[in-house]
C-alpha cells in the first residue's frame, strides 16, 4: 500500500511539472509573439522569463508518452527562439553557424542540438508528419508559431489544429485551382507523408476547400528570413 502511495505521488509531482512548465511556454509564446512571428529583440532585452523556461528543460523529469511528446515539442521551440536571441539582431537561423546541428542547448543535463531533438528524440519515439507543423525553425518559411504550448491532455486536438491551420494558409500551400505549389517541406521530409505520391492524399484530407487536387505539384523557393515581429 506504502509502495502504491509513493508511486501515485510520484506520478502526480510529475504531471504538476508538466502542467507548470507547459503553463510558463504558454506566457512567453502570449507575451512575446504575434501572428506566428516572434519579438526576439524583446525578448533579448528580457532574458529572464525565456531564462527560466530554459533552466526548467535543463532539468526536466522523463515522461511518458504524450506528456514527453508536447514537451519535446515545446522545448525544440524554445530552443530555436534562444539560438535566434544568443545571435539577434541576425538575418534568419541559416545565418548562424550550425544552427541545427552544432549549436548546443542544455537538455536534461545533457548538450543536445536541434537536430538530436527533432530528430532522435522525437521523431524516433513519435514518428508523426503533423510535427512538421509544430516545429518551428525560425524563419518565414516555416509554419507559423502557434501562440499556445502543446500539452498532453489535448496534444491530439492541436496537432490537428495547427496541421489544418498550416495546410490552409495561402501562403504555405498556393493553390491556382487544382494545381499546387507547395512548400519544400513536403520535398525535404516526403517519407515522413508516405512518400511523394502521399503528399497530394495528405493535404487533401486536412484542406477545407471542397477541390479536388491535381495529384502532380510543384514547389515554391523557402523563405529563411527571419520570423521577427518588427
Amino acid at each position: 500500500m506504502k509502495l502504491v502511495t509513493i508511486l501515485l505521488f510520484f506520478l502526480l509531482s510529475l504531471s504538476i511539472i508538466a502542467q507548470n512548465f507547459t503553463a510558463d511556454v504558454e506566457d512567453l509564446l502570449i507575451k512575446r509573439t504575434s501572428n506566428g512571428l516572434v519579438d526576439y529583440k524583446t525578448v533579448k532585452a528580457n532574458p529572464e522569463q525565456l531564462n527560466a523556461i530554459l533552466k526548467q528543460i535543463a532539468n526536466a523529469p522523463q515522461y511518458k508518452s504524450e506528456t514527453e511528446k508536447a514537451f519535446l515539442i515545446n522545448a525544440y521551440n524554445v530552443f530555436v527562439i534562444k539560438g535566434v536571441v544568443d545571435h539577434y539582431p541576425v538575418e534568419g537561423p541559416l545565418k548562424i553557424d550550425g544552427f541545427f546541428d552544432k549549436k548546443t542547448f542544455k537538455f536534461r543535463g545533457k548538450q543536445v542540438t536541434l537536430n538530436d531533438v527533432e530528430k532522435g528524440m522525437l521523431y524516433k519515439a513519435f514518428p508523426d508528419a503533423r510535427l512538421h507543423f509544430v516545429l518551428v525553425c525560425a524563419a518565414i518559411g516555416c509554419p507559423k508559431l502557434a501562440s499556445y504550448a502543446y500539452s498532453a491532455d489535448k496534444l491530439e486536438a492541436e496537432l490537428d489544429e495547427q496541421t489544418k491551420a498550416v495546410i490552409n494558409d495561402p501562403t504555405f500551400i498556393r493553390l491556382d485551382g487544382p494545381n499546387a505549389k507547395l512548400s519544400e517541406i513536403f520535398d525535404w521530409y516526403a517519407a515522413d507523408f508516405g512518400g511523394k505520391e502521399e503528399v497530394i492524399p495528405f493535404i487533401q484530407k486536412h484542406l477545407l476547400k471542397k477541390i479536388k487536387l491535381n495529384p502532380k505539384y510543384s514547389f515554391y523557393e523557402y523563405d529563411w528570413s527571419l520570423n521577427e515581429l518588427k
